[in-house]
């Protein structure tokens, strides 16, 4: 949404596109969002006012994205939902689909006791207004941190201690326990957060990944037994609740999404950038991602990635002519693209195997099949080149003469230089 804002308000047409309806992703789904416990109804009222009051943002509901084809600077989109079919011409895109919550079924007797919920159910009974029992016991790590998902979801931590600290302030009596492995608050905010819950009663006991808690109770919660990993002790808490902190997980859309944009995704699911000092972008150009989309995040984060994604958008779009040479990390830094000889080329076919950009493709010329090389999806990484057996793709910025000089100069003496 934020992305959509930037984009929009910089006088260029935006086309929102969401399989549910309303807008607002998850964050729908909270009551509030550390660390400034604002509503989250209150947090997404103005830019949801933004956006349907600016004529430049198109929101289409309840839609899918069908077919996509083109590159940076010239996406066709084809969109379909209940209605019909939409077919769109945009300049760049931007993958913001979120992400979901793993349900513990078959964890802590998740589904066999009602007092054993998650945390987005614990958030669904605090925007109902209903009061929390006396003794509430949280269990972090649940489903995460496993060999199924050996990931941290880095925002698990601060959820409880919001909803833990809530029960504190809405009933200071009450008894708040969280039961973790480690307690991740990084940066000096969620640190202050986290011994602002401390100061408010709320107590932290660490267990082993090898010796979990283990809940009693017959028909209901009763208690929480678990080895004090600190103090050496087993302990029996009371509990009339359990929440479970699960980790946010890969979007259901994602896989489909990544072969329709020709993008990556990593074991997990999310979507994959092709390099870590550019977490926003992928390897097609005019392809961008943010949010929980490529990793779990934060509101905020989610917020500023989504500015970010916009600038980067705006890049491109905001040019009247875009040339295969601007395509790169460094304005203006690429060097070049791969060029072939069509009087050479045998249609081997190497080149588009390799090509990890999907920029090569064979096309019928006369009886025979010539590569051709799309020069705004080319990255000029070389893997063509290595491959071609018999010259025919070339780098002409990457020539022998050049790799030489490369070579001298990186083996010269300093002095030389």
């Amino acid at each position: 949404m934020a992305a959509a804002l930037s984009i929009a308000r910089a006088g260029h047409r935006v086309h929102l596109v969401e399989r549910g309806t309303g807008g607002g992703g998850m964050l729908k789904l909270l009551s509030h969002v550390y660390p400034t416990d604002v509503g989250a109804e209150e947090k997404l009222k103005p830019s949801l006012e933004a956006v349907s009051a600016q004529p430049l943002i198109t929101f289409h509901a309840k839609t899918r994205v069908a077919a996509a084809t083109g590159y940076a600077g010239d996406f066709k989109i084809r969109l379909a939902s209940g209605t019909g079919e939409t077919n769109l011409h945009v300049g760049a895109v931007i993958l913001a689909t979120g992400a979901g919550v793993w349900l513990p079924r078959g964890l802590y007797r998740y589904g066999e006791l009602k007092e054993v919920l998650t945390l987005m159910e614990l958030e669904r009974r605090r925007r109902e207004g209903k009061e929390s029992p006396k003794r509430s016991v949280f269990i972090h790590c649940v489903g995460a941190r496993c060999p199924e998902r050996p990931y941290c979801a880095t925002i698990c931590c601060p959820s409880s201690i919001k909803n833990a600290a809530w029960i504190k302030k809405a009933d200071p009596g009450a008894e708040v326990t969280i039961l973790h492995r480690d307690i991740m608050t990084p940066g000096a905010i969620l640190e202050r957060y986290y011994r602002s819950a401390l100061d408010a009663g709320v107590r932290f006991v660490r267990f082993a990944a090898d010796a979990p808690p283990v809940i009693s109770g017959e028909g209901k919660v009763e208690s929480v037994a678990v080895f004090d990993a600190i103090n050496g002790m087993k302990r029996e808490i009371a509990a009339d609740q359990v929440i479970l902190s699960t980790p946010l997980v890969a979007n259901a859309d994602n896989a489909k999404l990544a072969e329709l944009f020709h993008i990556g995704i990593d074991r997990y699911g999310f979507f994959r950038e092709d390099a870590p000092l550019h977490p926003l972008e992928t390897r097609q150009a005019g392809v961008f991602i943010c949010g929980s989309a490529r990793w779990p995040v934060a509101s905020g984060d989610a917020a500023a990635q989504g500015e970010g994604v916009a600038m980067k958008a705006l890049a491109i779009i905001g040019r009247e002519r875009l040339s295969a040479l601007s395509l790169s990390r460094l304005p203006e830094g690429k060097l070049g693209h791969a060029r072939i000889e069509d009087g050479f080329c045998s249609g081997c076919g190497n080149c588009v195997v390799v090509c990890p950009y999907e920029a090569c493709a064979l096309q019928k010329v006369g009886e025979a099949f010539v590569s051709r090389a799309n020069k705004m999806r080319c990255r000029a990484c070389g893997s063509c080149m290595s491959v071609c057996p018999n010259g025919t793709i070339q780098m002409p910025e990457y020539n022998a003469r050049a790799v030489g000089a490369m070579i001298r100069r990186a083996f010269s003496p300093r002095e030389a230089r």
